[in-house]
């Protein structure tokens, strides 16, 4: 079972972590080209909706784990994914009551409020790069 449970929490990391790098380093950017930043957004949107979802599956699985290994690192860890997984939420209804979906537009000010959100989302996934480290480094798992 002991297996079983790191495998769930490696195929969860690899869906998080490497869906988050895919979508950042090659959708957007190719999206952007080919069909514009703004309609790439709203399709961002509703990509991200899912992605949040697997933020809290994340961070209930380093929960879950750091009470088995008692890790006061992976609770740092969970912690920090848990509030930044609140941010998100709250920045992602923030900015999505700012879209108009009829007319496919946003405000002139949305740019500078949506850095707010690409800086969380860049530090969540500077924790993922941490991540496997503290998953697997023994000394560190008390």
């Amino acid at each position: 079972m002991k297996d079983f449970w790191r495998a769930v929490i490696w195929i969860l990391w690899a869906f998080w972590w490497g869906g988050l790098s895919f979508y950042a380093i090659v959708v957007v950017p190719t999206g952007t080209e080919q069909i514009g930043s703004v309609a790439q957004g709203f399709i961002t949107q509703r990509v991200t909706q899912w992605h949040n979802l697997l933020c809290v599956l994340m961070t209930l699985a380093l929960a879950i784990e750091a009470y088995r290994c008692s890790s006061r690192f992976l609770w740092a860890a969970c912690g920090t994914l848990g509030v930044l997984t609140t941010l998100l939420f709250a920045g992602h209804a923030f900015l999505t009551q700012q879209m108009d979906f009829r007319s496919e537009t946003v405000p002139a000010n949305f740019y500078s409020q949506h850095a707010i959100y690409l800086w969380l989302t860049a530090a969540e996934w500077g924790l993922g790069i941490v991540l496997p480290w503290l998953l697997l480094k023994p000394p560190y798992r008390r």
